[in-house]
Formats: C-alpha cells, structure tokens, sequence
C-alpha cells in the first residue's frame, strides 16, 4: 500500500524526477499554445510596468524518475516583449534594457533538481541575458497529469515564480523609474507524447 501511494505521488512531479523504481522515460515540451511569462516591475517605482514575453521554446529531457539526467533549457526571445505600449515596448528592446539587436535571446539551462514535496520542486539553473550568465533558483508547482486517449498525449499544468534583480545582468537603464527587481511570474502547460496509457495508470492506481 505504502508503494502505491509512493508511486502515486511520483508521477506528479513528473516534469522533473523523483525516487521511484518505476522506469519511465519521457520528453516533455511547453503547449506554447496555453504557456506564458509575465513579468511585473516593483509597485514602489515611479512607474509600474506589466508585461509579457509572447515567443519561447523550451523542453525537458531524460528519465523523469532520475533527477541527475534530467535537462531542463528554455530560450525566450527578447524582441517579443509586450506591455500594451507601442512606446514602453521600444524603450524595452532598446540599447539601454533588452538590448535585442545584440541579444536577440534569453537562454535558462537546469544544473539542478530537487523535490521538496509531490507537487513542489525547486529547480537551479544559470540563466544567460546580455550576454551575462547567472545562477538563479524557482520554485515549480506541478499539477496531476492527465492522459487524453484520444491523441495519446500527457498534459500536466505548471506554474513558476521568481524575481529577477536586472542589474546583476548589467541591466541598469532606467531604474529610478521601475526599480531593480522584476517579478516573473509562468504558468504553463507541459505535454508529452512518450509516456503510454498503461504506464500512467500503473503510478496512478491507488486503492
């Protein structure tokens, strides 16, 4: 009994690995379709900006129940910052913040993985902007996955905060209007085409 719970439990934190002896090996990409990043500049600034970054990639590969092999990468491009602003958007791409005809991306790398209960994990990573490569550490939330017989795919939502302090980045323009520290905030939809019916409803039983 103790087993199946363990097992249960496992396939929640799927996306990134836990410690059971069932093998079960998954590629896991973003629904990109139902995946976005928000980011929120400090309400004490003299102006507060909300935005989104609309184009992104990103995928986890290895064997979902050994944390070692797991690999996490995410690339963000810059140039699809959006905050409603047409002049806000131009600041933001430019030399002084973004700098997007420089660095035309914003690359994360995992370099750790850790559960801390079923649905939380606390993933580390170096994240390279400006051409600035930084560690930076979040917390991941993960829901039950569900299975669509229909197309055979395994979904499984996510959300991700962290905050950002820009000029460890060099990024420095503007600060006594938005200040330093920025908020991300990502929810997301994590699917899978390699993980079968049967293999999902064996970690799932519980009686």
């Amino acid at each position: 009994m103790k087993n199946k719970i363990k097992n249960a439990l496992a396939v929640m934190v799927v996306m990134i690995g836990t410690s059971s002896n069932l093998a079960l090996a998954a590629d896991w990409q973003f629904d990109l379709n139902k995946t976005q990043i928000n980011f929120e500049t400090p309400p004490g600034g003299m102006a507060q900006v909300t935005g989104q970054l609309q184009k992104f990639d990103g995928q986890i590969k290895g064997d979902v129940f050994d944390q070692k092999n797991i690999q996490i990468n995410f690339t963000v491009e810059s140039n699809s910052v959006a905050t409603g602003s047409r002049i806000n958007d131009g600041v933001i791409k430019g030399s002084s913040l973004f700098n997007v005809e420089k660095y035309p991306t914003i690359n994360f790398k995992s370099t750790s993985v850790k559960q801390i209960d079923p649905a939380h994990v606390i993933v580390q990573g170096d994240l390279t902007m400006l051409g600035v490569t930084k560690p930076i550490k979040t917390k991941v939330t993960l829901d039950k996955p569900r299975f669509d017989p229909t197309t055979k795919v395994v979904s499984m939502n996510a959300t991700a905060d962290l905050v950002i302090r820009r000029s460890e980045w060099g990024m420095t323009g503007y600060s006594s209007f938005v200040g330093n520290d920025i908020a991300v905030h990502t929810t997301g939809v994590l699917i899978s085409n390699n993980v079968t019916a049967e293999d999902l409803a064996k970690v799932m039983k519980v009686k």
